[in-house]
């Protein structure tokens, strides 16, 4: 597992992926996926038994899908190489911040990759 210095967490959104098969991919990619607390839209679970991931659906909109690890210690080194994996095994559109969050940053610039696998940067909430 990958624990950069500059990474704190992953967090990255998948577009109109059911929640069965976001849960479908964590069990490829970790030993364990322990559900925590699961409601309406928001799921918690415990990864390996020590990554906290929250999951919110209808995040943005109601396509977008939140994944969030809560946790540097995943597979994968940034929010782009986990979302090249979801896309990977789903399949789907995945966005990610363009680059790492800052207190005071402008957020609207995004990084997606598409269901073909194309990658680009857009705005975004404002961009469908």
């Amino acid at each position: 597992m990958t624990t950069p210095d500059t990474i704190q967490d992953i967090e990255i959104y998948a577009k109109n992926l059911r929640l069965t098969d976001i849960q479908s991919w964590l069990k490829s990619c970790f030993s364990s996926v322990e559900t925590v607390q699961s409601g309406k839209v928001v799921h918690d679970f415990i990864l390996d038994g020590h990554i906290p991931l929250m999951i919110v659906e209808s995040a943005v909109g109601k396509a977008w899908t939140s994944i969030w690890f809560k946790s540097p210690q995943t597979p994968w080194g940034d929010d782009r190489e986990c979302a090249r994996s979801l896309q990977s095994f789903a399949q789907c559109r995945v966005r990610a911040n363009a680059a790492p969050w800052s207190d005071g940053e402008d957020m609207d610039e995004w990084w997606q990759i598409t269901e073909s696998g194309e990658e680009g940067t857009l705005s975004w909430p404002n961009a469908g």
